[in-house]
């Protein structure tokens, strides 16, 4: 088994619950319409790394009874399904994952009547988070990162 979060499979626990956070850093931003006022700092999150399929699919079959292959064909056969959907237009609700739908971008016409598909610049997926995700999102701990 590959170690994914640190060089010991640890147990995650509620102690461990508690030294878990992310991390920050400041990144300058200036005014663009005001260039003569202070920069201001925001903070932005220090990625820790990333999983790619393979290993979110060994993941899971860590944690079920499925095999990793099995793991892997069905979030590959759930990605072409959730866009089959998409493209029919549909909103595609994943339970405690989230939702899917379709958004567009486009110009505006005078009149409704002279709105068409001509309109249209752009399409983009949106993805609202589900219950366990928002939980997720409310329970995140902030650092600083020290250099």
């Amino acid at each position: 088994m590959k170690p994914y979060l640190c060089a010991v499979p640890q147990k995650i626990t509620s102690d461990t619950l508690d030294t878990m956070a992310i991390t920050i850093t400041p990144i300058g931003k200036t005014n663009p319409t005001n260039p003569s006022a202070p920069m201001l700092y925001y903070p932005k999150v220090t990625k820790t790394g990333e999983i790619d399929l393979e290993e979110l699919s060994e993941l899971i079959s860590d944690s079920s009874s499925l095999t990793q292959s099995d793991c892997y064909a069905v979030i590959i056969s759930l990605v072409g399904a959730v866009s089959r959907e998409l493209d029919a237009g549909r909103i595609v609700r994943l339970g405690q994952l989230g939702a899917f739908q379709i958004s567009v971008k486009g110009t505006g016409s005078l009149t409704p009547e002279a709105v068409s598909a001509k309109n249209v610049r752009s399409a983009s997926v949106i993805f609202r988070p589900g219950k366990k995700f928002k939980g997720m999102l409310k329970g995140l701990r902030f650092i600083r990162k020290v250099k």
